[in-house]
């Protein structure tokens, strides 16, 4: 299984309940597949960098393009087919998600082997440097 992050940009005027109700749903997916579900995070309603177009209108308010959008992030442990599926289901729901980023999550021994000198030719660059006085 594969460690994912998926990050959402929704609709600032969407419903709580409508929000809950798709991480259940993409959550409940997940779990159906065989996958665990490690944690969702609701960063809260921020400026988003540039104006984002919606699809449709929004029924609420009737707007096209919003200058805010809440930020979600959900963690999990998948295979690529079930990720897959996600991205399925946050499409078909575009009257809630603006926009969606699977990421997949860097596993922690590979923090240990970017800090080892023998696996990064930088290190071991900066650390030759360090001897001979360059760097100070």
């Amino acid at each position: 299984m594969v460690f994912y992050e998926l990050v959402m940009t929704t609709k600032n005027t969407t419903p709580f309940k409508n929000l809950t109700e798709l991480v259940k749903t993409v959550s409940n997916q997940i779990v159906d597949k065989g996958g665990i579900v490690r944690g969702v995070q609701n960063h809260g309603i921020r400026e988003l960098p540039h104006r984002f177009k919606a699809k449709y209108q929004d029924q609420v308010t009737g707007m096209r393009y919003f200058d805010k959008g809440r930020f979600i992030s959900m963690y999990y442990d998948s295979n690529p087919k079930t990720m897959r599926e996600v991205e399925g289901i946050l499409r078909q729901s575009n009257d809630i998600v603006l926009r969606q980023t699977h990421l997949k999550v860097r596993n922690k021994m590979w923090y240990v082997n970017i800090v080892n000198e023998n696996k990064n030719p930088y290190i071991k660059m900066v650390a030759e440097m360090e001897k001979q006085g360059k760097l100070e």
